[in-house]
């Protein structure tokens, strides 16, 4: 079934309920967000796409000191949102049509003031929140959700229009844009980690090297990553070298360890070893992180680990770069039509040693 198939029957069930009395506000103005006291906030996608919503969390948390906040995540980031003073509540959601009608109970009896709607598939999150009744239903609607159409054809059922296309703007501006034109300010662009966490404690110092990504095209070879892997050992032997990531870069870690076997005895592979707490504490004890676009980039960010980053092109590179301390971060960006693995390891090199000469 086609996207736009999906937008148009999502239009016809949102209509059909319009029946039972429901209605979503329209052109909200700042008078009618003032007094939230029941909020849903969406961000079901990915570790990266969660962290670099949590600067628009943070401001409707302040915004809102006292209101009822149910988080809506995919449990694989259950451990950065349990236990949290940000949330009052957490529920589950995979972004999948089956949990829609659970989703929508769940959220139903925590009677919603409003849903937010940070990060989530559509349009089966905003049928959620339609079912939910929640009164305000405002979503960072993104550029893919147009489906080249000039404007998103689930904007009459959102109580703040998606026409937002331009493609040059950082995530965490652009969420805060859409906050603002509510009234809702958001006081810091830094991402944060909900939780509270301790950084591993290492007995030497150690270079974390992250070798996976979402796609194949976002990966830096492995052979390149050798190479660095090699001159860093031999360069600095004080220095040990962590393979980090989850099942999915175990194999790649594999291929890389075997090419660093004299330096076995300092170099350790923890793909799949770590859950994602542990892995924001082992990035937190790094005195650097090399890595691609992908989530333990933002997780370094948020937790002030230096990185060395490496992203295919600048309109990939537009929208996630760090933001937030920007002296701690080396940004190298392939130009746009050679990709990734254009990017020399000298480059990578002269960045690392730049971040172990500042340490």
């Amino acid at each position: 079934m086609s996207k736009l198939l999906k937008q148009k029957l999502a239009g016809l069930f949102i209509t059909a309920y319009r029946l039972t009395g429901f209605h979503v506000k329209k052109n909200l103005q700042p008078s009618d967000v003032c007094n939230l006291k029941n909020i849903a906030i969406f961000s079901t996608t990915a570790l990266g796409d969660f962290l670099l919503n949590t600067p628009a969390i943070a401001a409707i948390r302040k915004k809102y000191p006292d209101a009822n906040i149910t988080i809506v995540v995919h449990r694989r980031n259950a451990l950065l949102v349990e236990g949290s003073d940000m949330f009052s509540d957490v529920l589950y959601w995979d972004g999948k049509l089956n949990g829609v009608l659970k989703l929508a109970k769940d959220l139903r009896s925590h009677h919603l003031d409003a849903a937010f709607l940070l990060h989530s598939r559509s349009p089966y999150d905003i049928v959620t929140a339609t079912l939910s009744n929640s009164p305000i239903i405002v979503k960072d609607v993104y550029f893919n959700d147009y489906l080249n159409r000039p404007t998103f054809y689930l904007n009459p059922f959102l109580s703040v229009d998606g026409n937002n296309r331009i493609g040059d703007v950082h995530l965490i501006h652009k969420k805060a844009e859409l906050l603002k034109s509510i009234g809702i300010d958001t006081p810091s662009i830094e991402m944060v980690i909900p939780v509270e966490y301790t950084p591993e404690k290492k007995n030497r110092k150690t270079i974390g090297l992250h070798l996976g990504a979402s796609s194949e095209e976002r990966c830096w070879p492995i052979e390149s990553f050798a190479i660095v892997a090699e001159q860093i050992l031999n360069k600095f032997p004080d220095v040990d070298v962590e393979l980090i990531g989850g099942p999915g870069e175990i194999e790649r870690n594999n291929q890389l360890l075997h090419s660093l076997l004299p330096f076995s005895e300092r170099v350790t592979n923890s793909a799949g070893k770590t859950n994602l707490k542990q892995l924001v504490e082992k990035i937190a004890s790094f005195q650097c992180l090399i890595v691609g676009d992908t989530g333990p980039l933002h997780v370094a960010i948020a937790v002030k680990t230096p990185a060395v980053v490496m992203f295919r092109g600048m309109k990939h590179a537009i929208g996630t770069r760090p933001l937030q301390d920007l002296v701690l971060h080396n940004v190298l960006i392939s130009e746009e039509d050679l990709g990734i693995s254009s990017i020399k390891a000298d480059e990578v090199l002269k960045a690392v040693y730049e971040r172990l000469s500042v340490d």
